[in-house]
């Protein structure tokens, strides 16, 4: 299929196995590296150490129960991740819970057809099923690509993230 094609994916979205962690690091790792190409403050250490504290974090977001790991499963094989959670403010504000997709990303043969609409869809059918009624997402003011598919799927700016090096 060639770049741009816009032939819908008919894979299966569904929450991540405890036994595909491997594969969900691997998709992980692979969503990073894009981010990192786009700036090297996404870059992923590497080793050994690296990719068992990936699988680790995994084990440990799977077990949160404010937390869901989506996959859009093409073949039996996780072909999009997203990683959605719940956060929980002080008492102080009016509205004390927030949804988060914290992650998100497809791999690069599957783009452009629909998977990550759909995962997005459907993580934020799970939060409202939380009764939550608010999603934020972070997305990487260089990253055009991320922000047109944002912008598309109804986010709007919220607040600017400013950071420094030292």
């Amino acid at each position: 299929m060639t770049e741009g094609a816009t032939q819908p994916v008919e894979g299966r979205i569904r929450a991540a196995r405890a036994q595909e962690i491997d594969r969900v690091a691997a998709l992980w790792a692979l969503i990073t590296e894009h981010h990192a190409d786009l700036d090297p403050l996404f870059r992923m250490r590497r080793g050994p150490v690296a990719e068992g504290e990936l699988r680790e974090l995994l084990r440990a977001l799977q077990r949160d129960p404010d937390v869901e790991i989506l996959v859009c499963d093409v073949d039996g094989s996780p072909a999009g991740l997203c990683i959605v959670r719940i956060d929980r403010a002080p008492p102080i504000l009016e509205e004390t819970e927030r949804a988060e997709i914290t992650d998100l990303g497809v791999r690069p043969e599957w783009r452009r057809r629909g998977m990550g609409r759909r995962l997005v869809e459907a993580a934020q059918a799970w939060v409202r099923d939380r009764g939550v009624a608010r999603i934020e997402i972070q997305v990487a003011s260089g990253n055009r690509e991320g922000q047109a598919f944002w912008r598309a799927m109804g986010f709007a700016d919220l607040m600017d993230v400013l950071h420094k090096r030292l």
